[in-house]
């Protein structure tokens, strides 16, 4: 009797690459083009500017983990302080609630 066997591929979640580039890249440049199209500006500026996002965004990502621009930005939207334990009122000192059975 033979075992059944079947294919498992190993890049499971590995995001979607087009070109080298992640699909959130190429959601944001068709977002810019769109509303630079929207205020009816010179199609220079409308299709030239999007292009040299596109071409900073490819040489400025290399070697750079997925996610990296939505890690960044999250990174500077949120507030600069981080930490597992809630301050009190004088600063100093950290409350910490312990709970028993």
């Amino acid at each position: 009797m033979e075992l059944n066997r079947s294919t498992v591929h190993r890049g499971l979640d590995v995001r979607m690459k087009v070109a080298g580039m992640e699909a959130i890249d190429l959601i944001a440049i068709l977002i810019l083009s769109a509303v630079l199209n929207l205020f009816q500006l010179p199609s220079v500026i409308v299709i030239g500017l999007p292009v040299n996002a596109l071409v900073i965004l490819y040489f400025s990502k290399r070697n750079k983990p997925d996610g990296f621009l939505i890690h960044l930005a999250r990174y500077y939207l949120t507030p600069g302080h981080y930490s597992a334990g809630k301050l009190s009122e004088e600063g100093d000192k950290i409350d910490i609630k312990i709970f028993e059975k």
